[in-house]
């Protein structure tokens, strides 16, 4: 199954994008060599636009895998990035290239983000959320301790294969995982803390922003 754009569009959008790194583009090999899952040019290039829009201090994500996202997110910003990644053989790769690329302000956390995320110090301004999707919900109640007012939740593959949307392509090999990414998309447009917004790019992008507690 392929994601929720049309090939015509996304053969489109990556025409008209900007070009990659070189960084980039070698750590994009290396997971289509080993079919480890990445997020899509475009939702890319929709990261470096928020981090440009926003400027945030500091970055949270969870779900480095092998730090394909991470380098996005990463791409011209000298602020910090914290990113948690559960599987050491995935971990231990990104890390190489973190050392590789000489990205100082990337700091790598082995284990289960749950574990991890009440145990961070500080607040963060965006947190980017493309780890187990079963487990979106979690996320995002332990990701609101963490975030700063004004600050930006931005979690992938919402609308997974259109499944979330619709009825009709709906697998039963999927069924708890469409249940909870339901319950977090519908949690995040009814919670009146959030403005949030979801945008039909890669498998579906929701945009969360924290309001300010006297709004």
């Amino acid at each position: 199954m392929s994601n929720i754009v049309q090939d015509w569009i996304i053969d489109y959008l990556r025409e008209k994008q900007s070009s990659v790194s070189d960084e980039i583009k070698e750590v994009e090999e290396v997971a289509v060599e080993k079919n480890i899952p990445i997020i899509e040019p475009e939702v890319g290039n929709l990261l470096q636009l928020l981090i440009k829009i926003h400027r945030p201090q500091r970055v949270l994500e969870l779900g480095t895998a092998i730090g394909y996202s991470t380098l996005w997110l990463a791409e011209d910003y000298s602020g910090e990035i914290v990113t948690i990644e559960l599987k050491e053989r995935d971990a231990k790769i990104a890390r190489k290239f973190f050392q590789s690329f000489n990205c100082d302000n990337i700091e790598l956390l082995v284990g289960d983000a749950l574990e991890l995320m009440p145990k961070l110090e500080g607040k963060f301004d965006l947190i980017f959320i493309d780890a187990a999707k079963g487990q979106y919900m979690n996320f995002l109640e332990e990701g609101m301790k963490l975030l700063t007012d004004g600050g930006l939740i931005v979690a992938d593959d919402v609308l997974f294969k259109g499944m979330i949307a619709d009825d009709r392509f709906y697998h039963p090999r999927y069924n708890t995982l469409t249940k909870r990414l339901r319950e977090y998309v519908t949690t995040v447009m009814d919670d009146k803390r959030l403005s949030s917004t979801i945008i039909p790019l890669g498998d579906g992008v929701a945009i969360s922003v924290k309001k300010e507690e006297n709004e």
